[in-house]
């Protein structure tokens, strides 16, 4: 515990702001979003979170501060335009990869194209916080030529970032970039204990605790952009209370 004291700084948003918000998920049915999903929905700093998916999140179960949107095809996204309207954040947990998403054209579709298109959606909705889950080593003038190419994620997570930072604009981006990301944590395990004490792997509850504590700190006089790079700058900004 000691160790992770000293690796403490202060946050770069500043102190969480007492007002209650509004999200709007896309990938909440991911391994992070749906985490996120279920710590906002618990938190009282939040009073409506909006998700956007093809399959219904929380096994179907309804919450009263859940407005689920379910459709058949991100091809149909025009269609949730308004649905978009009066929110404070917009959350881009998408996440692939090539074998889950059938190919790399497939694997830049959604990880740009459809980030492009939410992007575009929550620019015209006026949504003034953004926040994108990336990695590390992203980089969208990275080289590379053609499907094959090993360097086809370093550059499309690159273009991903660039959808909140180049193609639209807002009020406040935060980017993301952890390194291996845990899916199933297990605290007791030799591996995890080990994962945690060089911070080369990041629980996705933890990512997604950053995501949240974040947001709640956006106001008028923070930083209006910032990249949260690597484990254990993540690590350390949900530990941080100033």
């Amino acid at each position: 515990m000691d160790i992770i004291k000293k690796e403490l700084f202060a946050h770069p948003r500043g102190n969480i702001v007492s007002q209650k918000k509004k999200a709007l998920i896309i990938g909440a049915t991911g391994a992070t979003g749906a985490q996120l999903l279920n710590l906002l929905l618990k938190s009282d700093n939040w009073d409506k979170i909006t998700t956007i998916t093809r399959k219904p999140v929380l096994n179907g179960e309804k919450h009263k501060k859940l407005n689920q949107i379910v459709i058949d095809s991100f091809d149909n996204l025009n269609q949730t335009a308004e649905s978009w309207l009066g929110h404070d954040s917009f959350f881009n947990c998408i996440g692939t990869t090539r074998k889950i998403a059938g190919g790399a054209k497939q694997f830049v579709d959604i990880e740009f194209g459809l980030s492009l298109k939410c992007a575009e959606l929550a620019s015209k909705a006026k949504i003034p916080n953004a926040s994108v889950i990336s990695a590390g080593g992203a980089n969208a003038n990275a080289w590379a030529a053609d499907w094959i190419h090993p360097l086809l994620y370093t550059k499309t997570i690159g273009m991903k970032e660039e959808t909140l930072t180049k193609h639209f604009s807002f009020d406040n981006v935060s980017i993301f970039r952890p390194g291996m990301l845990i899916r199933k944590y297990n605290e007791h395990s030799r591996m995890q204990k080990f994962f945690d004490s060089t911070n080369l792997g990041l629980p996705v509850k933890t990512l997604a605790a950053a995501l949240k504590r974040d947001a709640e700190a956006i106001s008028e006089n923070s930083i209006k952009s910032f990249i949260y790079l690597g484990n254990k700058c993540i690590k350390s900004s949900i530990l941080t209370q100033i």
